[in-house]
């Protein structure tokens, strides 16, 4: 393995933006942080779950689909080289369970032409994010098993270098980084992951509240209480990594000019399963809610469906974006009392 020093990042992302549309942690003027282009100005490793998830990269909130130029339709599949670089582990998770829904059935030609030209590199976690992370609980992290081209391990002056594809291999090719023995690499990701783990304990009520779903056993009244509470933004579902739901619409500029275009859309609105017929077989909030944190919860055990994914990647975003405080960690914990 290779173990590349953190004062050479900057130049070694430098290198890779030669090639390579670079997306890394950046610090906005207001003192956020948020995937970006990369730039040696804003440029930090010192951040944290920024409030999108990297799968907009893959699959932004918005991209035209079709131009219509008199009449006539033209396909648009767009795509450019991307590397996205500091992804955390859950984000990765993220972005393999998005991957297996887009290309199940019928394989999304939008998701997979940014897909194939999108190099994904890893940075393991040392420790939660903040207090909402519960990764661990849901298999996704601190490290990612599999899905990158390369995942960086911090050992201090340093990031250990573990390499997950072919375009991995290439991206360090004919690059100066120093080597480490294998068996010694090994056992320091061992340790790394040991620690980490430790410091994201597993969070009880999460799994009481998947084994009480899994028996049928949570009281509607628990979904009545939250269905009255949302304000039904879609903030949650906007932030989740692992969701997909999209919505298409044409735009018309002009008679026979336009464009049509998808952009994400949620489960928790009320038009979303409303039927041709104008049947809603979900009418409630209370039922809309009740599908979602099904969708993330129920099926879960320790080897799931779709390659073995959660729904829910313990990132915590919809409880720290939540305004209502409807997150997973506060549906959990009233299903789980």
């Amino acid at each position: 393995m290779k173990t590349l020093a953190k004062k050479d990042i900057c130049k070694t992302l430098s290198i890779w933006a030669e090639k390579y549309e670079v997306l890394s942690p950046v610090k906005t003027e207001n003192g956020d942080c948020i995937f970006g282009d990369f730039s040696e100005k804003t440029f930090t490793l010192d951040y944290k779950k920024p409030p999108l998830s990297p799968k907009s990269v893959l699959f932004p909130p918005s991209e035209i689909i079709f131009n219509v130029e008199n009449n006539n339709y033209q396909q648009v599949v767009g795509s450019k080289k991307t590397l996205i670089f500091g992804m955390r582990a859950c984000d990765m998770m993220g972005i393999r369970q998005a991957s297996s829904f887009m290309g199940r059935d019928n394989k999304d030609i939008y998701y997979q032409a940014k897909q194939n030209t999108a190099a994904t590199i890893v940075v393991a976690c040392l420790g939660p994010q903040n207090e909402t992370c519960f990764c661990t609980t849901t298999r996704s992290g601190p490290v990612a098993e599999k899905g990158f081209d390369l995942q960086f391990y911090d050992t201090g002056d340093a990031f250990l270098i573990e390499i997950g594809s072919s375009r991995g291999s290439e991206l360090l090719s004919g690059m100066s980084l120093s080597e480490i023995n294998d068996s010694t690499a090994k056992k320091q990701i061992d340790e790394f992951t040991k620690k980490a783990e430790k410091a994201i304990p597993e969070v009880k009520s999460v799994i009481n509240a998947m084994n009480k779903l899994k028996d049928k056993k949570v009281e509607e009244k628990v979904w009545d209480d939250f269905g009255a509470k949302c304000i039904t933004c879609g903030g949650c579902a906007f932030v989740c990594p692992t969701c997909t739901c999209f919505n298409v619409y044409d735009q018309q500029f002009s008679p026979g000019n336009g464009v049509r275009l998808r952009s994400w859309d949620s489960c928790l609105y009320g038009g979303f399963t409303r039927e041709a017929s104008g049947h809603n077989p979900r009418l409630s909030q209370a039922l809309r809610l009740k599908r979602r944190h099904e969708h993330k919860l129920f099926d879960y055990n320790k080897t799931d469906i779709q390659d073995s994914l959660c729904g829910c990647v313990g990132c915590g975003r919809c409880s720290d974006y939540c305004p209502v405080h409807i997150g997973t960690l506060e549906v959990a914990k009233a299903i789980a009392e």
